[in-house]
């Protein structure tokens, strides 16, 4: 019986290591180089990790973008990834990646896990892909393709991203008027007070 119950915790515990190797498998069918993938995709660009940052439910990166293909951004962009899950991309300052990402919440790009976004590490003799999919292309290859289906975008014209929220500071002329207009409003507001409600 104790012999049972030991082979019986070895299967479970077999069992279970193999689903876990199996959770991060994606679909490479789905991922292969196509027109009908790039289309799929708002931003995709190469550019190098800054920074990268990790909360509990999801990751931002900030890269400085060297090549954009599609979308609008500006030279530097912060990218965020799901950091939840198993499955979670492996994002570390001052790498080389290519990525594909579509905007999510709040218009923040997003780049998913099954995906073509990935690395590239440079060896002394020869790219070595670090990633996720069994690639058709390496990336140098995949830019130069890239580069010529969609060309090259020039950066967007704002100094800060489109996706983060900055507070503009009236000038002076704005603040009189602002002050001017709250003044007005205290005394209609008094006005009424008086004639409607006072005098009753």
């Amino acid at each position: 019986m104790k012999k049972f119950f030991l082979l019986l915790s070895f299967l479970l515990l077999n069992s279970v290591s193999l689903i876990s190797q199996n959770t991060c498998t994606c679909n490479e069918n789905q991922l292969l180089f196509s027109e009908n993938y790039i289309k799929a995709h708002a931003l995709i660009f190469r550019g190098k990790t800054l920074s990268v940052e990790k909360g509990t439910d999801f990751g931002k990166a900030v890269f400085s973008i060297t090549q954009l293909f599609k979308g609008s951004a500006s030279k530097e962009i912060t990218v965020y990834f799901d950091h939840k899950s198993e499955c979670n991309l492996k994002l570390n300052a001052g790498e080389d990646w290519i990525i594909y990402a579509n905007y999510k919440q709040l218009q923040k790009p997003y780049v998913e896990y099954c995906s073509r976004s990935r690395k590239n590490v440079v060896n002394t003799n020869k790219n070595v892909e670090v990633q996720y999919i069994k690639s058709d292309l390496t990336v140098d290859a995949e830019s130069d393709r890239l580069v010529e289906q969609l060309g090259s975008q020039r950066f967007a014209a704002q100094a800060e991203e489109d996706n983060r929220h900055s507070n503009i500071i009236p000038g002076f002329s704005q603040r009189i008027i602002l002050i001017l207009l709250s003044i007005a409003g205290f005394v209609l507001i008094y006005f009424l007070l008086n004639k409607f409600l006072l005098k009753k």
